[in-house]
């Protein structure tokens, strides 16, 4: 969060594989590598999203369905 930068970037490389590509299901890596520990890592908002909040029981009812 915060990298406007980097999410710029990423998201160029990205939308650049639609001039790459020559058929569905096509891979394309890109060059860049996450910049701290994703164990350390803090992507998630301080603030849950207003579709996760109106769906959360939806979810929590799906997750265990997949655990049984």
């Amino acid at each position: 969060m915060g990298d406007r930068e980097g999410q710029r970037n990423v998201l160029r490389e990205a939308l650049s594989v639609f001039e790459k590509a020559n058929k569905p299901g096509e891979i394309y890596h890109l060059p860049f590598t996450w910049p701290e520990d994703p164990k350390k890592t803090d992507w998630h908002p301080p603030e849950m999203s207003p579709l996760i909040k109106y769906y959360l029981e939806d979810i929590k009812k799906a997750r265990q369905a997949q655990a049984s």
